[in-house]
């Protein structure tokens, strides 16, 4: 699909000045120290939850969500300075190496071009969906990076050192047809595969680019706010849903990082009509079941502290959604699931996307063919297993 390039990356939605994001006021931190959050945190991350004898909610729909998110636990707890373990550890001290290249090689940076051209090839063979370069922004690090542990939530420090100019933002991949069954588990196991392929496909980026002489960090949800390097690096653009929209799989994907003082040449970012779009949609909040997605214009007016200062976009209400999730018994994926951008390839949804970015003002035409076809409709969970 072609796209129109922007000028300007994530900084397109900022307004004045914004702080740096402090990682332990996002909605998945605070139940863990915010006295008000406290009870919800017990809810959400220590009561049991019993399965039921309901399609999507069975011991076998828990046990398959858990496996998912098997790898992604094993690297994403806080064991060291600045980043979690294995996959995502800062530093790589292993002493597996094959072929056992002598130590202290390393490439040549002065052709960047064709080093780039190596860098998204390679992130494409370990499994990355989509692969774009920016510089980075410090307004994008965390002020410092706040890490769950079995005891409760740990902060750490998140100084990146200066010479990390570069980085390589990853989208990956969620499965579309597990998706259509949200809010139960089902879409919940392609959520956690999402995030345990994170780890695997930043970790072998930053170990590609270890290899090749230079330093590497890669980050999960932790270092660094994965949506705005992501608008930076070309991927997509902000939507009404809080969520990064790319012109080839809408908001269906998740989003890593790995910082490096490799010399690359960034990407340009782009626009291909997602905010006009999102003003005359709205699916996404009306079909949210915890109220959490803002109705009308974007406004840089804040719900609470999960919601980052200086941002003219649409806030998401954390505290109502992962309320939610804790009603729920697993997360919810219903905005991704109705989201017109939500597509498979094809020349159908291939021939909207040209037409959403090119003409229009036939975006009502697009939405009202989307409601036709009966996209975005959840699917029942019995057949999941069928």
């Amino acid at each position: 699909m072609k796209v129109n390039y922007s000028e300007k990356g994530a900084s397109r939605y900022v307004i004045g000045e914004t702080p740096l994001f402090d990682q332990k006021n996002e909605m998945f931190k605070r139940p863990l120290w915010d006295p008000k959050m406290l009870n919800l945190g017990k809810k959400f991350y220590k009561d049991k939850i019993m399965p039921k004898n309901k399609p999507g909610y069975m011991l076998k729909d828990q046990a398959a969500v858990n496996a998912s998110w098997y790898l992604d636990d094993l690297c994403h707890r806080h064991t060291e300075k600045g980043g979690g373990k294995n996959l995502y550890t800062w530093d790589w001290n292993g002493s597996f190496s094959y072929p056992r290249a002598p130590s202290g090689l390393k490439i040549s940076d002065n052709d960047p071009i064709s080093v780039t051209q190596g860098i998204k090839q390679v992130a494409a063979l370990f499994g990355a969906s989509m692969t774009g370069i920016c510089k980075l922004d410090p307004r994008w690090v965390y002020a410092s990076s706040y890490y769950i542990t079995s005891e409760g939530g740990v902060e750490a420090d998140n100084t990146v050192p200066d010479d990390y100019k570069y980085v390589v933002s990853i989208g990956v991949e969620m499965d579309y047809d597990s998706m259509m069954y949200s809010p139960a588990h089902p879409a919940s196991m392609t959520t956690g595969l999402g995030y345990s392929k994170m780890a695997f496909v930043a970790g072998l980026v930053a170990q590609y680019i270890r290899g090749l002489g230079f330093k590497a960090i890669p980050c999960g949800n932790n270092t660094v706010c994965n949506i705005p390097i992501a608008i930076d690096a070309g991927l997509g653009e902000m939507a009404r849903n809080g969520l990064l929209v790319t012109p080839e799989l809408g908001p269906r994907l998740r989003l890593a990082s790995v910082l490096t003082n490799l010399p690359l040449v960034p990407d340009r970012p782009i626009e291909f009509g997602v905010k006009n779009f999102c003003m005359i949609c709205g699916k996404c909040a009306r079909k949210c079941p915890s109220k959490a997605i803002a109705h009308g214009d974007p406004c840089p007016d804040s719900h609470n502290i999960s919601n980052r200062e200086g941002v003219n976009t649409w806030h998401i209400n954390a505290e109502k959604c992962l309320a939610f999730w804790a009603d729920n018994g697993t997360d919810c994926s219903n905005c991704i699931r109705v989201c017109p951008f939500n597509k498979p390839a094809g020349k159908l949804h291939d021939m909207v996307r040209w037409g959403i970015n090119n003409m229009r003002r036939l975006d009502p035409l697009f939405l009202w063919g989307d409601d036709l076809m009966g996209y975005g409709k959840r699917k029942n969970a019995k057949y999941f297993w069928k």
